[in-house]
């Protein structure tokens, strides 16, 4: 998943190198250029067998922008996307690369976050059927955790596992992937993501016995053993505690004990659950958990958060020390308060936002991919135009890893479009986030929920919806700043105001039948 050189992992590296490929391994400095060229977890070594030839997919997505440079990174984005996409011949069925490029499988945390670009591309097969394959096996042998990785023989893969009791896990990415099952229905209106027995399982495991056997909530996280459920008699052991890492980050300084994104991850999947419990009519039990979520909340500002640096920690070591922002040279991990929706306090998500803007040329791409979306709401399209423009450029070395290419399209049409879906009341919303009053985008053939519509954004003043296919569908038309009035198609209507990441808008409500077109703006024409 992450690329990192660390010490601790040469061991686990080294023994797969062997497996795999005696004849790489021939003298130490091999040794050491192989390891520094490994990425761990999800991003350990490629697979070597013989890649098999894909179908190149194909999706009616289209983006075209004022910004010719941000256009062709969308192009590139979503060719090198599909590219990585399956037809479903597999044994594994309906599925894309969500791991190095050509290890032919796909992991939870890469998965969890390339799943609304996927989504947007037209790949909603692949999305439903990887979830499912997830949540299909989870057990009470594997101590309630599943494959970290599958391939597409439909096998856990091999580079991460050795058997049930010996293989790779980072503990965030149950939650992980229970969060973005209820992202993936809201986008969709998929009540599969709510219904599916498979997936009903792994969520009611993954947010009690998961939680309780594991020892993540918050009366018992810092008095866990870090080696749990391991046998610590077991010297041939392949990956030793690595079965069982309580964050995503994979190296810093040393035995990592706890990490924020574990926390932030816990909250956000309470959340999520307690909504599927809800709209699956279970209103006390949903109340439940909302406050669990709340309880796991309390801990994040009490324990993660530094009162005398105003900082949050983001690692906490064996030795009782914290990594603040930076971990390594390379990695940071306070975007998972924000990519799990946990902060309530902008000037926190400020502080952060600046942090990434300052450090963004140090960290690893598989980071850089989150980033994007944070600038767009939060005022700075210029660095997120900047970011997007830097993760598609020949000159990223690493640009080919698939995450990549799946968020930039998500981060255009979240971030840049201010494209949004809300399944339970059947509505998109939009709110442009063009640089500024020169420039337009337009994006067409976006499906959302039964629908394709298509949006443009003339600078910041003027929106234009359509709604190419599927049934009525209502569009919450955003503008930033505070107006009293708004102008449907060049009538004035009184609007409604909104609060968004510590900044005010104003939007009116409009439905659109199929075939329909509609134009707000804040100005008379």
């Amino acid at each position: 998943m992450y690329f990192y050189i660390v010490k601790s992992q040469e061991a686990h590296n080294f023994k797969n190198l062997k497996r795999q490929n005696k004849t790489m391994v021939k003298s130490n400095f091999w040794i050491i250029l192989i390891l520094g060229f490994l990425a761990q977890s999800c991003g350990n070594q490629p697979n070597k067998t013989k890649e098999k030839k894909l179908k190149i997919n194909s999706s009616e997505l289209e983006f075209n922008a004022s910004n010719k440079e941000l256009v062709k990174a969308f192009k590139w984005a979503k060719n090198k996307a599909l590219s990585f996409a399956h037809d479903g011949t597999d044994p594994v069925g309906f599925w894309y690369e969500a791991a190095l490029p050509n290890r032919e499988a796909f992991c939870m945390r890469d998965v969890s976050h390339q799943t609304i670009g996927a989504e947007i591309l037209g790949l909603g097969k692949h999305n439903l059927n990887m979830f499912v394959k997830f949540a299909q096996n989870i057990s009470e042998e594997t101590d309630y955790c599943t494959y970290w990785e599958i391939n597409r023989h439909d096998k856990p893969a091999p580079v991460d596992y050795e058997n049930e009791k010996d293989f790779w896990y980072n503990l965030p990415a149950n939650f992980d992937v229970t969060y973005n099952a209820f992202r993936l229905y809201n986008w969709t209106g998929n009540k599969a993501y709510l219904e599916h027995p498979d997936l009903r399982n792994f969520y009611d495991l993954s947010m009690n016995e998961y939680v309780d056997h594991w020892d993540l909530g918050a009366n018992e996280v810092l008095a866990r053993d870090r080696s749990m459920h391991t046998n610590k008699e077991d010297t041939n052991s392949r990956f030793g505690n690595k079965r069982g890492i309580p964050t995503y980050n994979e190296g810093g300084r040393g035995e990592t004990l706890l990490g924020i994104d574990m926390t932030a991850s816990l909250i956000s999947a309470y959340k999520a659950y307690a909504k599927i419990l809800k709209i699956s009519g279970d209103s006390k039990k949903s109340n439940a958990y909302s406050i669990k979520a709340q309880e796991e909340r309390k801990f994040l500002n009490e324990f993660w958060w530094d009162s005398e640096k105003q900082e949050y920690r983001s690692i906490q070591y064996a030795d009782n020390t914290f990594d603040y922002f930076m971990v390594g040279s390379n990695g940071a991990y306070l975007h998972y308060l924000y990519y799990f929706d946990v902060i309530e306090d902008q000037s926190k998500i400020d502080g952060i936002i600046k942090n990434y803007k300052d450090n963004f040329g140090k960290l690893i791409v598989e980071l850089k991919s989150y980033l994007p979306i944070m600038f767009y709401e939060n005022g700075d399209t210029a660095m997120a135009n900047e970011m997007i423009i830097d993760l598609c450029s020949p000159k990223n070395k690493r640009r080919d890893y698939p995450e990549n290419s799946f968020t930039v399209i998500e981060h255009i049409t979240r971030g840049l479009m201010g494209l949004n879906v809300n399944a339970a009341t059947y509505t998109f919303s939009t709110l442009s986030r063009v640089e500024n009053s020169n420039e337009w985008a337009k994006m067409k053939n976006v499906p959302i929920l039964s629908n394709k519509i298509e949006v443009t954004h003339r600078a910041l003043s003027k929106s234009i919806a359509k709604n190419l296919e599927g049934k009525t569908i209502q569009w919450s038309a955003q503008f930033s700043g505070t107006h009293e009035f708004l102008y449907l198609n060049g009538d004035k209507k009184k609007s409604l105001h909104g609060i968004s990441h510590g900044r005010p808008y104003s939007y009116v409500l409009i439905e659109l039948n199929e075939g329909d077109e509609a134009m707000v703006s804040i100005e008379a024409d």
